[in-house]
């Protein structure tokens, strides 16, 4: 299956949708897509990740790798649209508040950009 990303920026965010599986074939694409942008100066990442039906490792551990270089550079990433089996990942691995869930788009928006908003309990 192949994998999608479109970035739409608003104001100082960018949010990126990601539709199709990820695993190991599709993670370098990913990583490309995410840390390119990064690279290109974004600071703040919401991840639709609405239309991920499947997530393995290597998919978490490109995520990760987002955080860590978002939070180099005082920026941040937050996900929207994760399915339960995602959220529960998160939680059960304790990576929930470096890759916070949120139940909106304009609500993760708001938490990247330093506003309060309530995110998903796993």
């Amino acid at each position: 299956m192949s994998l999608q990303v479109s970035v739409e920026h608003v104001d100082d965010v960018a949010r990126c949708v990601i539709v199709g599986e990820v695993d190991m074939a599709t993670t370098p694409q990913l990583r490309d897509e995410l840390l390119g942008l990064v690279d290109a100066g974004e600071r703040y990442l919401v991840l639709d990740v609405s239309g991920v039906p499947f997530l393995d490792s290597t998919g978490l551990g490109v995520l990760m790798e987002v955080h860590r270089r978002l939070r180099d550079v005082s920026g941040s990433v937050a996900l929207v649209g994760a399915r339960p089996a995602l959220v529960r990942l998160l939680t059960i691995t304790n990576l929930s508040r470096a890759l916070p869930v949120y139940r909106s788009v304009e609500d993760a928006t708001d938490a990247v950009g330093g506003h309060s908003a309530a995110e998903v309990s796993g």
